[in-house]
């Protein structure tokens, strides 16, 4: 099966988890919300260039990795061809927590496939080996501040082991490291190897992004600003840093160039109210502000579209946000753009 079967085939499944059955039968109302996107966006130019796959949020509550991921899709190439997986992981990213349905980061060998984080994580994997990208670069943020505490991850370039088969990971992580820290005055980077396959301290690496993606001699790394930066701006910020270091070494320009990006990166983080669009009993109802619907007994609601910006979502207040379809008496949803609730709709029987 090639990626696009199988993304098409993934993404009409819950990836075994049971939701509850529409019954007419039952007085309460129904909703069927839409599946949670795999977003993944392929970006080429007419000059050759390296073959660069950037990965974001398979930690949900990493703000500044997913966001900084995100900025980059819209910019046009000028040198070079990359694949962008900005929300991995969105059910968390919704959740705004590490991992709803357990680490992700942990779940890249032998996962079952009742889990309902197998198809994405399937859904990455396929996507890595068939791009064949010359480095696959996963964005998180890490706690505390590398350079200060062994035992902290944040502001640092993570590697597996200082030189994997033909790899020289620690030769690139010191030379990102050292050209990055010119332009990080307050809160410096540090190389953190993990030596996942020389060593049982950080064993549980060896079921990591990375360790799966080196096992199938794929270079990879993780890059890590800092969860205790102030404001999600200086995280984004970090980690533009970082990855305008990777891009010289991996021959990619964008059009109006990675300073550019990086000094006005808040133009392209502006975000609207999105526009919900609903079909009850048939019938259309368009939503934009916070509102109250009042429905009688055994009405099916079904969410058809949501149109704003990427990342936006209808999330059901105390209900497991694995589930796509169910019955409820009376809810609340958040109309969220990621972790940040931008308006509310009351949805009760009458």
């Amino acid at each position: 099966m090639n990626r696009r079967d199988f993304l098409k085939s993934a993404l009409v499944t819950l990836g075994g988890v049971v939701t509850p059955a529409f019954s007419k039968s039952d007085k309460r109302l129904y909703i069927e919300l839409p599946k949670k996107p795999f977003e993944y966006y392929e970006k080429k130019s007419k000059q050759k260039g390296g073959r660069v796959l950037i990965i974001g949020g398979i930690h949900g509550n990493e703000i500044g990795a997913y966001k900084a991921a995100d900025i980059l899709v819209d910019i046009p190439l000028k040198k070079g061809e990359m694949l962008i997986i900005p929300r991995s992981n969105f059910t968390s990213i919704l959740a705004d927590v590490r991992g709803y349905n357990g680490d992700m980061n942990r779940k890249f060998i032998n996962l079952s496939k009742k889990d309902p984080d197998f198809y994405y994580v399937e859904l990455l994997k396929e996507a890595i080996l068939n791009y064949k990208p010359d480095v696959v670069i996963s964005l998180h943020d890490g706690y505390g501040f590398a350079i200060k505490n062994k035992n902290a991850w944040g502001q640092s370039v993570v590697i597996d082991e200082r030189i994997y088969k033909n790899f020289n990971l620690l030769k690139e992580a010191e030379y990102v490291k050292n050209n990055s820290n010119r332009y990080l005055a307050k809160h410096k980077l540090a190389v953190i190897n993990t030596q996942t396959f020389t060593s049982n301290k950080h064993k549980e690496q060896r079921k990591a992004l990375t360790g799966w993606c080196l096992k199938h001699n794929i270079k990879a790394f993780c890059i890590e600003s800092s969860k205790q930066l102030r404001r999600n701006s200086d995280k984004i910020y970090t980690h533009l840093v970082m990855l305008r270091e990777f891009f010289k070494l991996y021959n990619i320009e964008f059009e109006s160039g990675m300073d550019y990006i990086i000094k006005n990166f808040s133009k392209f983080t502006k975000i609207k109210k999105p526009r919900v669009v609903l079909e009850i009993n048939g019938r259309k109802e368009v939503i934009r502000n916070s509102k109250t619907l009042k429905l009688p007994a055994s009405s099916n609601i079904k969410v058809v579209q949501i149109d704003g910006n990427r990342g936006d979502f209808l999330v059901p207040n105390g209900i497991n946000l694995n589930w796509s379809s169910f019955h409820f008496d009376k809810l609340s949803f958040n109309v969220k753009n990621d972790y940040k609730t931008l308006y509310k709709i009351n949805i009760k029987r009458i």
